[in-house]
């Protein structure tokens, strides 16, 4: 009734129109109070789902991923794949995660390799350009100095990671 009316003609048509527009707010605000219930009731009913295909796939993963191990007719450096009619068996080998100790790397590179010194406001290893100098060794880094000799970084070791399996 109130969307309609051109101009307020006294306080009485003002007072409706008031309370029309909260009469209208408050449905609005209604609405959205359901439908966020509803978001939240599906995005839960999405992660059940999830979960529950998780389970239910998991023996089977575990399976084909042995049997990919076994039969893998193309192997790199960084993946194993073997193709069947229905999809592709793929495992991706991740590469080992740098943990690093910043102040041991500080004591180390300030030692052996002062330029990868970086200094702001405080003195940090320089990480992005040293870890293109380092040499990957086992569970750890090394490092070449001037005269050649590779030395062993400290302040980082090598975390190994799981490998993945996927299936395309």
């Amino acid at each position: 009734m109130y969307l309609n009316i051109q101009a307020v003609q006294d306080d009485i048509q003002a007072e409706e129109i008031i309370l029309g527009i909260r009469s209208e707010e408050a449905e609005r605000d209604r609405l959205i109070e359901d439908c966020q219930k509803m978001i939240e009731k599906y995005e839960n009913k999405i992660l059940d789902y999830q979960e529950m295909c998780e389970r239910s796939t998991k023996d089977a993963r575990l399976l084909l991923g042995e049997y990919c191990r076994l039969q893998a007719s193309k192997t790199t450096k960084t993946t194993q794949t073997y193709k069947l009619p229905s999809g592709t068996l793929k495992w991706l080998k991740k590469a080992p995660r740098p943990v690093r100790d910043d102040s041991k790397l500080l004591d180390w590179i300030k030692i052996v390799a002062p330029q990868y010194v970086r200094v702001k406001t405080e003195e940090k290893p320089a990480w992005d350009e040293l870890k293109k100098s380092l040499i990957e060794c086992g569970d750890h880094y090394e490092y070449a100095i001037p005269d050649g000799e590779l030395v062993p970084v400290e302040g980082v070791v090598l975390e190994p990671q799981e490998d993945v399996f996927e299936i395309k």
